[in-house]
């Protein structure tokens, strides 16, 4: 409190007392009476909810990716309350359908921050999260993505206060490539690029840096692009079935449904070779459009069919299923359920939801043993870049866990923005 204010205070506080008051015990008494109200402040200030807003798609095709996650965000966030709060103060918060709009969401956004959130939670993908995102940002006020996967949606693209629960889609790419030509032994790949949205273009970024890493140029046999929505990849096809030797492997950096459609042509036209994806196509409730589908593989968050390797997996989907009375049908929860416990862990050291305070707490993670794996942050980097993944494959109609495999190869700033890519 400045000096200015403690005067006028303490003279509204003088002339509530009797006049014949001693002017020395008035004093005492009027600087009494503010400190009591300097703490019944504090007291009410306590007592008062932290408050989250939930900017996401509850509608669109983006809701297959914004549900799961949400739900977990909740599932740990009653977690909190139900053990007392975030430093004695409930957790309250708000959801808004963007409806996978660009502009809903940022005025969505822009209305929650007008009336008040600590913290705004926002789409899982960075072309449709970061409108609201910004409107944080602007404000100084934290935005987290529930698993947005390309790098902009942190520092360099939305500002200081963004973060995402989510991996770079660069470490995606690399993860898979590796594990491909190293456990696998893949030599040749040919690259299907859906440049719908920047996630795909960030894991095909990444896919082919570790390629040709291992490989060289002459590794990629061949490239092509297509859009989510194209009902036929027909020309594609013709193309790498042209080719004077079929590759290895397909990689495809795609996310359902397109992505699901393009899988069952490859196969519906004979191309039989190992299909390498990125992890926008895990989990089961597509593989229905792909009858039999097998050698399909890909780098995952944790496995929802009890087979994943990690007891604290196990733990989180029980705590799930107790919330929602259904297991998660994505494997993207989990990024829910870690957004939450980063930001907790933050609000808890800091001793306040001020997102400066806790931003500075936050900065400093490293490695910290969230859920979704160990997770750091810096003051320029608020995405993971070689958090572990599960390995998993499509066999006898369901995703099966394969193995735990972490990137070797970290992505830099000029292949995480796509510099000269």
């Amino acid at each position: 409190m400045r000096a200015t204010e403690t005067r006028a205070v303490t003279t509204r506080a003088l002339k509530t007392l009797p006049k014949t008051t001693h002017p020395i015990r008035a004093l005492g008494l009027a600087l009494a009476m503010m400190a009591g109200s300097a703490a019944a402040g504090a007291a009410q200030a306590a007592e008062e909810p932290i408050r989250i807003g939930f900017a996401i798609a509850e509608s669109g095709w983006l809701a297959n990716y914004d549900l799961a996650p949400f739900r977990a965000a909740v599932t740990k966030i009653d977690e909190i309350n139900a053990a007392g709060g975030l430093n004695g103060r409930k957790i309250e918060y708000t959801v808004a359908d963007t409806k996978t709009e660009q502009e809903r969401a940022a005025s969505v956004g822009a209305e929650m921050v007008s009336k008040g959130v600590d913290l705004l939670v926002v789409s899982c993908d960075y072309d449709f999260g970061a409108p609201a995102a910004l409107a944080a940002n602007q404000a100084g006020i934290i935005a987290m993505s529930l698993c947005a996967a390309d790098p902009k949606m942190g520092v360099q693209g939305i500002g200081p206060y963004a973060f995402t629960a989510n991996s770079a889609a660069q470490s995606e790419g690399i993860a898979i490539a590796e594990y491909a030509r190293r456990k696998m032994g893949l030599k040749t790949a040919y690259v299907l690029e859906d440049v719908t949205i920047e996630y795909d273009k960030s894991a095909c970024a990444g896919f082919r840096a570790a390629w040709k890493a291992d490989g060289g140029a002459d590794a990629i046999v061949g490239e092509d692009t297509f859009r989510n929505e194209d009902p036929s990849i027909a020309a594609q096809i013709t193309r790498i079935k042209a080719l004077p030797a079929p590759p290895d492997a397909i990689y495809m950096c795609t996310f359902t449904p397109g992505g699901a459609s393009a899988v069952r042509q490859l196969r519906a036209a004979g191309i039989d070779a190992p299909i390498l994806a990125s992890t926008a196509m895990v989990d089961n409730y597509w593989l229905s459009a792909v009858p039999d589908l097998k050698d399909f593989y890909l780098p995952a968050f944790m496995s929802l069919y009890g087979d994943d390797p990690r007891p604290e997996m196990a733990a989180f989907l029980k705590a799930f299923q107790e919330r929602w009375k259904e297991a998660p049908v994505s494997s993207y929860a989990v990024l829910g359920y870690s957004l939450i416990e980063s930001w907790a862990k933050g609000v808890e050291k800091a001793g306040t939801p001020a997102s400066d305070a806790v931003l500075a707490v936050m900065n400093t993670y490293k490695d910290e043993p969230f859920t979704a794996g160990p997770t750091t942050f810096t003051d320029q980097m608020h995405i993971q870049l070689n958090r572990p993944w599960l390995i998993m494959k499509v066999s006898d109609g369901s995703f099966r866990a394969v193995e735990m495999y972490r990137n070797e190869m970290v992505p830099d700033m000029k292949l995480l923005f796509r510099v000269g890519q």
